[in-house]
């Protein structure tokens, strides 16, 4: 397995690239071929067929169990404690993971501790109503921002939520406003514009990351590709290899 003080590491995938072949499919469990086998377009099941099979791929090379051999399993909702919680590998000592797939783009996380990932394609259109649901201090942060800041604010706030939600195992279907994600003091609290504010949000760079207290996950910094956003949430403080 994994050795206990592995440093995180995020892998990129463009399906686009990507060919899976006969034993690419064989790889994959039973639900995961039943899944695929669902979609109506060619196009979303290769999507999923990729994303899967690469899953695979990254942790069989971090645990030297092939691919095909991998056994996954749900850790218990830490808030329903249903078994629909975070999804692991089975056995002792196994490594963290999550997998985040938005259009083309699949990124792949892999920690010692539990962890996060999410990545989103930016949309074209506004996306203000999102701020319905936010938590009341991320809500009143981005209320107070100009176009096209907020719209940047907002899908920063969606992607780090998200990451916060993989990485803890509650999932969005207990909703994203338990928690505040987007860091800085508010303008009013500092004397600063909220255009000063938005560009002192931007990731918090400088210490690699932002601290979320309430949900105990630290955020991260990614850049990612052209055209998406995304964000990285351990329960523990190492910073990402990329």
């Amino acid at each position: 397995m994994i050795a206990a003080a592995m440093t995180p590491e995020v892998q990129w995938f463009d399906v686009r690239e990507i060919s899976i072949g006969s034993s690419g499919l064989l790889d994959l469990g039973l639900r995961e071929r039943a899944r695929a086998a669902s979609f109506a377009f060619a196009e979303d099941r290769h999507r999923y067929q990729a994303a899967h099979a690469l899953l695979r791929r990254v942790l069989a090379a971090r645990t030297g169990i092939p691919p095909a051999r991998l056994r996954f399993t749900r850790q218990p909702c830490p808030r329903c404690g249903a078994a629909r919680g975070r999804p692991a590998l089975a056995g002792d000592g196994a490594p963290h993971f999550s997998m985040a797939r938005s259009g083309d783009a699949v990124a792949i996380a892999v920690a010692s501790t539990p962890v996060g990932i999410d990545i989103e394609r930016i949309p074209q259109g506004c996306t203000c109503e999102l701020a319905g649901v936010m938590h009341g201090d991320d809500a009143s942060r981005v209320g107070r921002l100009p176009e096209p800041r907020r719209h940047a604010a907002i899908l920063r706030w969606w992607v780090r939520a998200e990451a916060v939600l993989k990485c803890t195992g509650a999932g969005i279907a207990h909703g994203m406003a338990g928690f505040p994600v987007l860091s800085g003091a508010r303008p009013a609290e500092t004397g600063a514009s909220a255009d000063d504010w938005a560009a002192a949000d931007d990731w918090a760079a400088a210490d690699g990351g932002t601290t979320v207290p309430a949900a105990g996950c630290r955020l991260s910094q990614l850049t990612a590709p052209p055209g998406y956003a995304a964000a990285l949430a351990l329960a523990s403080s190492p910073r990402p290899r990329r």
